[in-house]
């Protein structure tokens, strides 16, 4: 199972390095899915979460896990920034891209780290 969900997140890694080097990227239909910024936290995001899920067999706690998957998004959303600047012509490298991925890797971050505290509150509070 470990192996299966590397798979899942190294494949929406691989997806994510198409979708940045494709010179004629696919437009949504739906206005607010068309948002630049907004299919990019969504995007790192989702990068966040499946690499938290993939890494956490891995480590000995889980926010070990959910913290490097946290690096790894903001690292490849910058690796992906580079890529467009230097291997592409019709794409470009924007800062706030970069900014729109470390958001959407944040929250995810912030609530795999936070939820599970709200819920042992939330559980210590019930008795």
């Amino acid at each position: 199972m470990a192996k299966l969900r590397l798979l899942v997140f190294c494949a929406w890694a691989v997806c994510i390095l198409w979708l940045s080097l494709d010179p004629a990227p696919f437009r949504p239909l739906v206005k607010l899915l068309s948002w630049d910024k907004l299919q990019h936290a969504l995007a790192y995001a989702l990068l966040t979460l499946l690499g938290g899920w993939a890494l956490g067999p891995f480590c000995s706690r889980p926010a070990l896990a959910w913290r490097w998957a946290f690096f790894f998004a903001l690292a490849y959303g910058a690796l992906m920034e580079g890529a467009q600047l230097l291997l592409t012509r019709s794409r470009s490298a924007e800062p706030w891209d970069f900014v729109a991925n470390a958001v959407g890797a944040g929250t995810v971050f912030l609530l795999a780290l936070l939820l599970p505290a709200l819920s042992r509150n939330g559980a210590e509070g019930e008795g």
